[in-house]
């Protein structure tokens, strides 16, 4: 059986704002540091495909 880890398909702006929200809030609440650094790193990673999301409609304004 094929049990995929990873899906890969696109997210939208959307979904990605409420991934930020809930690592924000995990983060928050979290103690231990070596999590915690790893889900800012998540963060960052979201917040930059979330940040591409919103340049690319930009430019699709601008056109």
């Amino acid at each position: 059986m094929n049990y995929p880890m990873f899906d890969y398909t696109p997210t939208d702006t959307e979904e990605l704002c409420d991934q930020c929200l809930a690592l924000a809030w995990t983060i928050t609440e979290l103690t231990n540091p070596q999590v915690r650094d790893t889900l800012l790193w998540v963060l960052l990673e979201r917040i930059q495909m979330l940040s591409a999301c919103f340049a690319s409609e930009e430019e699709l304004l601008e056109v």
